[in-house]
């Protein structure tokens, strides 16, 4: 008898040691609530306002559970194990994507399709381009080889010139010496 008194106050006691880690682990959690929300100089009604504001932007494109929705600041850890600086946390269950954002979704896609496409025919205008001044610069460097060409051959028929004339030149002269003799 002795020993069922016994592990019944063990049982007791082991059950007094979870309730008191249990509360225990609630007050260390609202310890570091209070903490953050100082470190953040945040208050609790602040919290709350824009926990509510944050759930009505999000309500107009998807559906969620409401009661189940946590939002909180908590402490983000460095790499070193410190404390960093607080983070907003929230998890929010959703339920179901509205029809609206799957249409907006669909227009915002085709509207990046639309602009991607003027995009392509922008760029396809401009290698167009591309290749036609490539070909008129060709063409230039042609008709500036050509005219050099023409002007070189037109250098040489001087030269040709000028070498004939000074051959009848002298031919006269010597003509003329012969002559005079």
């Amino acid at each position: 008898m002795f020993e069922s008194i016994m592990r019944f106050f063990k049982k007791l006691n082991k059950a007094e040691k979870e309730e008191t880690t249990n509360s225990k682990d609630a007050a260390k959690e609202r310890l570091h609530l209070v903490l953050m929300q100082d470190r953040a100089n945040v208050s609790a009604d602040f919290l709350e306002l824009m926990k509510q504001e944050i759930i009505e932007v999000i309500k107009k494109y998807i559906d969620v559970d409401e009661k189940e929705i946590d939002v909180r600041l908590t402490n983000r850890e460095n790499e070193d194990g410190t404390s960093g600086a607080p983070a907003l946390y929230a998890n929010i269950p959703i339920i179901n994507i509205k029809n609206d954002t799957k249409k907006i979704n669909l227009e915002q896609e085709k509207t990046v399709k639309q602009e991607n496409n003027k995009d392509e025919e922008q760029i396809d205008k401009k290698k167009e381009n591309k290749e036609q001044n490539k070909e008129e610069i060709q063409k230039n460097n042609k008709t500036e080889q050509e005219e050099k060409t023409e002007q070189e051959k037109n250098l040489e028929d001087k030269k040709e010139i000028e070498k004939e004339t000074s051959k009848e030149q002298e031919e006269e002269n010597k003509t003329e010496e012969i002559v005079q003799k």
